[in-house]
């Protein structure tokens, strides 16, 4: 929660009181649990977007993953057929 408000570090007590003064001027008393309902759920969209796409990118990521472990796989077969048809050509050169 500390890292939340670190850009506030410049605002001292007198800076907090005149904000919170203009707010109430601005919103009225009646207004501000609805402001700041709405400024939550408003927040709660844009952390679910944030974690939406960190969850596609390690997706991606996993995706990535597997192509790289098939393709050493295929890499493996390909040697191992290639070292096969070495050793039959050096037989049949050997005869």
């Amino acid at each position: 929660m500390e890292n939340a408000f670190l850009f506030l570090n410049f605002l001292g007590t007198g800076e907090f009181v005149l904000i919170a003064f203009v707010f109430l001027l601005l919103f009225g008393p009646d207004k501000i649990p609805g402001v700041a309902r709405t400024l939550g759920k408003g927040i709660r969209k844009i952390k679910d977007a944030s974690d939406d796409i960190k969850k596609e990118i390690h997706a991606s990521s996993q995706d990535v993953d597997t192509m790289t472990s098939e393709m050493k796989k295929d890499l493996r077969e390909i040697e191992d057929l290639t070292q096969s048809v070495k050793r039959g050509v050096k037989k049949t050169l050997d005869k």
